[in-house]
């Protein structure tokens, strides 16, 4: 989710667990071979990741446990300040090859960068990276292929090869170095090059690719970075309860409960769902692409600047609505269960169950609806 990880993407993994809840019809275009959609929605959570003393396989089994869930899936966010960081070190897979073989049916899901740090195309001013530039365009050139082939390798050498992959997540925003608002067709020749590379690692044959906009316009429409069907396996969207538009969030000092709630729905209603590029928007480019639909992040949200929607149980329910409509092909999704730099989300208790939720009201209703 935008800048939360800038500072924190060599330390912090991520987990997602799922559970099947409603099933969903299976899509035409959907490989059946090993993770079809009828177990689909999954439900998931993030709750930091195997660097961080608070997260790790310990935190979402305890997720898990919260909610009473039996098989799950894990989802971790690769660090970014160099290549060879994100192409898959024992420090990070072994881990997760422990955790996927402890429990027939968990699966990992990987958040890899298109591009190594800094934050800013222009190179860093020090450090390893020191006067290197990286680009979009070099990659789609297929300059940056052998670190996404050697990625695939290691993932076939720790038993991970069946993982999915979140490309590049959230390209629309302006906040990651693979940003593809400066060179949108350089973005989706470069995701060409990474999935035909990928593919053709021997091993690989149930690697899925999902392709992930964050909610909204953006710096440009997420639409015009897309690869073509052949190289896509699942379209994602990360939606939180924030907005800026008028008259929503923040609350008025002094707002009534009926105003808090009326400003709420105005929310879901003309920003997260029928908003510009929201959940409405990206299911039906899914289902018109033949692909299975995923939220790999959600949350409530208490934000700094005021924007979020605050302890909102009606955020829970109508996001379980969604999720759990069969006509949304909704394949998995993710709780974001952490109190993030840039927003605060956590429900569970944490790993030591004494992590107190400053959100009771939408934990109650989160655990009754999805536990």
């Amino acid at each position: 989710m935008n800048i939360r990880f800038l500072a924190s993407l060599s330390v912090i993994s991520t987990l997602l667990w799922t559970v099947a809840v409603t099933p969903a019809p299976i899509l035409a275009a959907v490989d059946k071979t090993a993770y079809p959609m009828t177990g689909a929605p999954y439900i998931a959570a993030y709750r930091w990741g195997a660097a961080n003393p608070h997260g790790g396989a310990a935190a979402n089994e305890a997720f898990a446990r919260w909610l009473k869930l039996s098989v799950a899936w894990a989802e971790d966010f690769m660090p970014n300040e160099r290549w060879d960081a994100s192409e898959g070190g024992a420090w990070q897979m072994d881990e997760w090859a422990a955790w996927k073989k402890a429990v027939p049916g968990r699966r990992l899901i990987l958040s890899v960068p298109l591009l190594p740090g800094p934050w800013d195309l222009s190179g860093p001013k020090d450090g390893p990276l020191a006067n290197q530039k990286v680009s979009l365009a070099a990659g789609a050139h297929g300059d940056y292929n052998t670190h996404f082939k050697t990625l695939a390798q290691n993932l076939v050498h720790y038993g991970l090869a069946d993982s999915v992959l979140r490309l590049g997540w959230e390209f629309n925003g302006g906040w990651y170095t693979w940003r593809g608002s400066e060179n949108p067709e350089a973005f989706a020749g470069y995701w060409r090059e990474i999935v035909k590379t990928m593919r053709a690692v021997p091993g690989t044959e149930q690697m899925q690719f999902c392709w992930n906009p964050a909610t909204g316009w953006q710096q440009f429409p997420a639409e015009k970075a897309w690869p073509g069907d052949e190289w896509v396996d699942i379209v994602g969207l990360d939606a939180y309860d924030d907005s800026w538009a008028q008259d929503t969030y923040p609350f008025p000092a002094g707002a009534t409960a009926e105003e808090i709630a009326a400003r709420r729905r105005a929310v879901w209603d003309k920003v997260v769902y029928n908003g510009d590029h929201g959940l409405k928007v990206w299911r039906d480019f899914a289902i018109a692409h033949h692909k299975p639909f995923s939220i790999p992040e959600w949350g409530v949200d208490k934000r700094a600047d005021g924007h979020g929607g605050l302890d909102s149980p009606y955020f829970i329910e109508r996001m379980h609505a969604f999720i759990t409509d069969p006509t949304d092909h909704v394949y998995f999704h993710c709780y974001f269960d952490v109190q993030a730099p840039d927003g605060g989300h956590q429900l569970s208790p944490g790993k030591d169950g004494d992590e107190k939720t400053i959100f009771p009201e939408a934990a109650a209703r989160f655990k009754a609806l999805f536990g």
